[in-house]
């Protein structure tokens, strides 16, 4: 007989990265997506709490790209986390298996919205711990140097809160 073992971080990733994201203009709650207006993109999003005992989240934005020329976002950094990492990532399923790949670069085009949602593209969080109700600050680095530091707000998990959509394709 064989034994499965599970490492709990791997868990909490795959319970936080399976909630459903809330839809663009908030989470349901009331409460909105923060919006940050830039030159030509404006980004909202928000950063999922950490379980108890766990250090490690996600962060899902939506960038909305107004100009009349594509960007590249290639990073980014956390700022005031010392010891935290962010990093790009996405989430594939093969075999009816769901795995975690990290990306070097999400192009975003001209006049298009790039949507980060659980089960599919976000911000890995690692060695961080959040409540809801904290904010996290992030710098979005681009591939032209240009940078976008946000503050994005901690959500609960709210499991039982929230409507669950599969969408085939």
């Amino acid at each position: 007989m064989k034994r499965i073992t599970i490492k709990k971080g791997l868990l909490a990733v795959a319970l936080i990265l399976s909630v459903p994201a809330a839809s663009a203009g908030g989470s349901g709650d009331g409460e909105p997506m923060l919006r940050v207006a830039g030159d030509f993109l404006e980004v909202r999003g928000f950063v999922r709490e950490t379980l108890p005992g766990l250090n490690t989240s996600a962060a899902y934005l939506e960038l909305d790209n107004g100009a009349d020329r594509d960007l590249r976002l290639v990073g980014v950094q956390l700022s005031n986390r010392p010891g935290g990492v962010a990093s790009l990532h996405t989430t594939e399923e093969r075999d009816g298996i769901s795995r975690m790949r990290p990306l070097k670069v999400l192009p975003i085009p001209a006049g298009q919205t790039l949507k980060m949602a659980p089960g599919g593209l976000h911000v890995m969080l690692e060695g961080v711990r959040l409540r809801a109700g904290d904010s996290l600050s992030l710098e979005l680095q681009f591939a032209n140097g240009e940078t976008r530091a946000v503050t994005l707000p901690v959500r609960g998990m709210q499991v039982g809160n929230e409507h669950h959509h599969h969408h085939h394709g």
